[in-house]
């Protein structure tokens, strides 16, 4: 883009008040390797070609017109607004609060009233109908690695689910999950079984994200590329280490991934099914009620 002192051969080829407009015009002119310049007047920026390029620079102006015209296309952007449900979810502090519990249980090697009354014990869960375990192993780490594992990837997973779904019914969705899949897999071990972790519940939303695949498309191939997915992830995060309980990883997908694909298929994800108010009743709800469980299980 230059300036030019002699305007003498140099013609006019569009005129706009925008100045973004004006660069965007030199910048194709520029792309088409015409010589020109811009020229700022009353009613705003005169773009200026030679004589002989202006047919070329109003053909190349029309194309780039024409190519652009709808962009960006007003159905992208509304299904984008259409998919946020929420801007600004609150995770943090539910994460905060994982971290500080842990500091006050302390891990699974000292052996601390908090894992004897509140751990997945197959026993106590089968025989003596101690169902609140299901929820309170959740909220237990064996060490700070397998908290801050839990923490910084279910933190990715669950913001993605609280913008497009709401804090309200995400939270609520991924303490279902964890605590379904937590039920299947204390049905199919043997009585020696306990197990703790936020990791559940987070393969959970691994599969739940991968079943809300659906809406996009929902058809047979997004079926397959969810399942691929799901599977890869898996893989990658959930499937070795000695204290690895592959099981909870996999019916915690599992389960996450019939949950999305309903979501999918009634066209919930990323519709305003609750108003804020509704939201944030059903966050507290589900967060209170991982306290009436630990207040059930009376650790101290």
């Amino acid at each position: 883009m230059r300036g030019h002192d002699d305007q003498s051969g140099w013609v006019s080829v569009g005129e706009t008040p925008e100045t973004e407009g004006a660069h965007l015009w030199s910048l194709v002119l520029h792309a088409a390797d015409i010589e020109h310049g811009l020229r700022r007047g009353q009613a705003g920026w005169q773009l200026l070609v030679l004589e002989e390029d202006l047919p070329r620079a109003r053909e190349e102006l029309r194309l780039f017109s024409e190519e652009n015209h709808n962009w960006p296309p007003e159905r992208a952007i509304r299904s984008e607004r259409e998919g946020v449900v929420e801007k600004s979810p609150s995770v943090l502090p539910v994460l905060g609060a994982l971290v500080v519990f842990h500091g006050i249980t302390g891990g699974w090697a000292g052996h601390s009233l908090w894992f004897v009354s509140g751990d997945l014990d197959r026993v106590r869960v089968m025989s003596d109908g101690q169902w609140w375990r299901l929820i309170t192993a959740l909220t237990l780490h064996a060490d700070s690695v397998h908290l801050l594992g839990n923490v910084f990837f279910g933190g990715l997973l669950v913001y993605y689910l609280c913008r497009h779904l709401g804090s309200g019914i995400a939270w609520f969705l991924v303490l279902l999950t964890g605590v379904l899949a937590n039920a299947i897999n204390v049905f199919f071990h043997d009585d020696l079984y306990h197990s703790i972790g936020f990791s559940t519940a987070v393969f959970g939303m691994v599969g739940m994200l991968s079943g809300m695949r659906l809406r996009r498309i929902g058809g047979w191939q997004e079926v397959v590329l969810a399942l691929g997915s799901a599977a890869s992830l898996l893989a990658l995060m959930g499937s070795s280490g000695e204290k690895t309980d592959l099981g909870a990883h996999f019916w915690g997908v599992g389960v996450g991934l019939l949950v999305g694909m309903i979501l999918a298929t009634l066209g919930l994800a990323g519709k305003r099914i609750l108003p804020p108010v509704g939201q944030w009743l059903l966050f507290f709800g589900t967060m209170t009620m991982v306290f009436g469980c630990w207040v059930y299980a009376r650790p101290l």
